[in-house]
């Protein structure tokens, strides 16, 4: 940017003169930034106190010292500043123009899938929520499928951002000066060597229509909530979609969770079964290799069983059809009880959570408490759904308290690792099958695996008798018990 015979570089965060750096302190520099970027209008001390500390409560009298901090380093020049008695500050040349041709407008966004099954009513109600929403949040269990349909839903919302939509994987990020760096040059911004804070990021995106596409942030949500919150602060125009395992947990964010394709259910036609979205995904997936199947009316019920056994969760059903080349639909049918072993060999171009489901499972696990990793191991145990009830009578002990439980659970469900339910007043609680198969693996290298067993064991006989003495036969007691339990 150039303002007078100076040229501001935001991104570097630097100032020059003819060609020779102007040394400025970083707060003085925010304060330069949001008067520059504010093209001539009038910035109150209030909007210069947001922008240089965001969050922080200070005396307004540092304005007053930075202020003169920036004044002495424009020198001769220091008029280009100028002071409103009583309202603010303003630049003295509204007219500041870039100093290079503006380029057209890139996108970063990853290619979209060429085609994305079962998903037009989920991409119709998100893009109707990015005009009301400023944040956008999808949430859903590892592999569901979120990152996909976001970046098809970025794609759709592009043209009205004239191009403006930026793309930023986390996952392989570990702080939030990394989650910053990352923003900026998403943005076409230097990032710089340091003096990088949210302030200039804001100054730097202020007022600018933009989309921002914040991929994984379910193990920086802490973080990525901090700047997500100052960013819209200062820019009413900014649209940020968020995919992640939790919510943010922010003012505005609107959450939407996706949900797993539809499966067909147990005894459907052939017909039924082939308009499941599931059963779509998995017959383009294998049909994709060499090696083609043919689908006929015993084929078609196996894929529906393999579907519904996945819970409709895309990854799983990716991986799975990718098996059949070597072990045709049956023989991945009967290796399912396997599923962790099965579901591996993504693509090679996937994120590494993506390649297996152990490895997206992986990362969910390594988010949670010990007593929710306690607690998840636990629930293994329940292979239908199940009541709290249940679940303290069972999980609970010297290790694992009902209090531990309460939390818990409250973890499971807000990253996405258990499925509640609410029948009336009462919570209905349960694991996807894959998911499950996760968490039996890791209870089986658990001390505690016995001891849970038992008091399972116990637990179900117990309920089975009640319910028989009551009257109810055998199937009904059955029926009710695994309602509970």
């Amino acid at each position: 940017m150039k303002l007078g015979h100076f040229d501001i570089d935001l991104g570097m965060r630097r100032l020059q003169l003819d060609g020779q750096t102007v040394r400025l302190g970083s707060r003085a520099f925010d304060i330069l930034a949001a008067l520059v970027l504010a093209g001539g209008r009038l910035v109150t001390r209030n909007e210069l106190m947001d922008a240089v500390w965001p969050g922080i409560i200070v005396e307004e009298g540092n304005i007053d010292v930075h202020m003169s901090a920036l004044r002495k380093a424009l020198g001769a020049n220091r008029d280009l500043i100028v002071t409103v008695p009583g309202r603010g500050y303003q630049c003295a040349h509204a007219q500041i123009i870039s100093t290079q041709e503006q380029a057209p407008a890139e996108s970063s966004l990853p290619v979209r899938r060429a085609t994305l099954v079962g998903r037009d009513a989920a991409l119709s109600q998100l893009c109707k929520a990015m005009d009301r929403a400023p944040v956008l949040t999808l949430t859903g269990t590892g592999g569901v499928g979120k990152t996909s349909l976001a970046i098809e839903v970025a794609h759709q919302m592009a043209p009205r951002f004239d191009g403006l939509v930026s793309f930023v994987e986390l996952a392989s990020l570990t702080t939030k000066e990394a989650v910053l760096r990352a923003l900026m040059e998403s943005c076409g911004l230097a990032a710089g060597n340091g003096n990088m804070t949210i302030a200039s990021l804001a100054a730097a995106l202020s007022e600018t229509p933009r989309l921002l596409l914040l991929d994984s942030a379910e193990h920086l949500v802490g973080s990525t909530a901090e700047i997500v919150e100052l960013l819209l602060a200062k820019n009413p125009a900014l649209r940020v979609l968020v995919t992640s395992r939790e919510p943010l947990r922010i003012r505005s964010e609107i959450l939407f969770k996706v949900d797993p394709l539809d499966v067909p259910k147990a005894h459907s036609s052939d017909a039924e079964i082939r308009q499941s979205p599931a059963v779509d995904l998995f017959m383009q997936c294998a049909n994709s290799l060499p090696l083609k199947i043919s689908a006929d009316n015993h084929e078609i019920g196996l894929i529906g069983e393999i579907c519904r056994r996945l819970d409709g969760i895309p990854l799983a059903i990716e991986l799975a059809a990718a098996r059949v080349e070597a072990l045709g639909v049956e023989g991945v049918r009967r290796r399912l009880d396997d599923c962790l072993a099965i579901l591996t060999g993504g693509y090679r171009t996937a994120m590494p959570r993506h390649r297996t489901l152990r490895a997206t499972l992986d990362t969910s696990f390594a988010l949670l408490s010990k007593s929710a990793q306690h607690l998840f191991q636990r629930l293994s145990i329940f292979n239908n759904p199940f009541t709290f009830e249940a679940m303290r009578a069972v999980v609970c002990d010297t290790e694992l308290s009902e209090e531990n439980v309460i939390d818990g659970i409250g973890e499971l469900v807000a990253k996405s690792l258990v499925n509640v339910s609410l029948d009336e007043s009462e919570a209905t609680y349960r694991l996807f099958e894959s998911t499950r198969a996760y968490a039996a693996d890791k209870l089986r290298d658990n001390a505690a695996m016995l001891s849970v067993a038992s008091r399972y064991t116990h637990y179900v006989s117990r309920n089975f008798e009640a319910h028989a003495n009551r009257g109810h036969t055998a199937a009904d007691a059955r029926s009710n018990l695994f309602a509970a339990a």
